[in-house]
């Protein structure tokens, strides 16, 4: 019974997390996250009862367990939308963007400007540059966007701030497509910088795999409940039995 409520558990945070990666689905530069299982050693192994390899009754196995969740940082579809305020990287790296006090990475470049010309993400984060300042334009001038992140506008210019993690284990998710680094960031190569105007990174879940996914850890969740149903009823069954007798 209790590797069933196990499993079941196991199971449910499974469907928290695909559920989560569904509902971000349209969300522009999300990454998914999976669950990562392990298998649970058996209760006497974890209060140090007993040893594993003994090939006793005290080594059987506990079921499975929610080791982490970890996130897949593989890039989503390009799409092309025109707007001039959309950038997609091409390739690695994170555009640099300010919320408080705090500096975060996004894969999101749906950017927008305000009344006052600053470069602001959808949920109003500041866009920052190579430099790690502000990007103001002034909304009443034209201005462009070279390959490299550069934008132009009379005889100013701002570098996107695009930047690398020393590891992407160091990064923290804090929104749907934020996430906070837990060491300092290196800028970008030159030669790497990559930036198309007018297209947005998508989110990278995939629905029908999602979908599958949740499906499939539906019924995984539904069998270890009839497991737990089936061993309760055995054991009510046996209790009253002994009773009678």
């Amino acid at each position: 019974m209790y590797i069933s409520a196990a499993g079941a558990a196991t199971q449910q945070k499974r469907l928290e997390v695909l559920s989560n990666n569904l509902a971000n689905v349209n969300t522009p530069g999300f990454k998914e996250a999976f669950s990562v299982v392990e298998a649970r050693p058996s209760a006497a192994i974890l209060r140090g009862e007993a040893t594993p390899g003994t090939r006793t009754l005290a080594d059987v196995g506990g079921g499975v367990s929610v080791k982490e969740t970890r996130t897949s940082f593989a890039p989503g579809p390009v799409r092309y939308t025109g707007n001039p305020t959309d950038f997609s990287i091409d390739g690695e790296g994170f555009f640099w963007v300010q919320e408080g006090a705090q500096r975060l990475l996004t894969r999101a470049g749906n950017f927008r400007l305000d009344s006052f010309g600053n470069l602001l993400t959808q949920s109003g984060q500041q866009v920052l540059s190579q430099e790690g300042a502000p990007i103001v334009l002034d909304i009443n001038n034209p201005w462009s966007v070279d390959p490299g992140g550069v934008i132009q506008q009379g005889g100013q210019s701002w570098k996107l701030g695009l930047v690398t993690p020393l590891s992407l284990e160091d990064l923290v998710r804090v929104g749907e497509n934020l996430f906070k680094p837990l060491s300092p960031v290196e800028p970008v190569d030159v030669d790497q910088r990559k930036i198309q105007q007018g297209y947005l990174e998508l989110s990278a879940v995939r629905p029908t795999m999602a979908m599958m996914e949740l499906i499939e850890t539906s019924r995984a969740f539904e069998t270890n409940m009839r497991m737990i149903q089936n061993h309760d009823s055995v054991t009510g069954s046996l209790i009253s039995r002994l009773l009678r007798t």
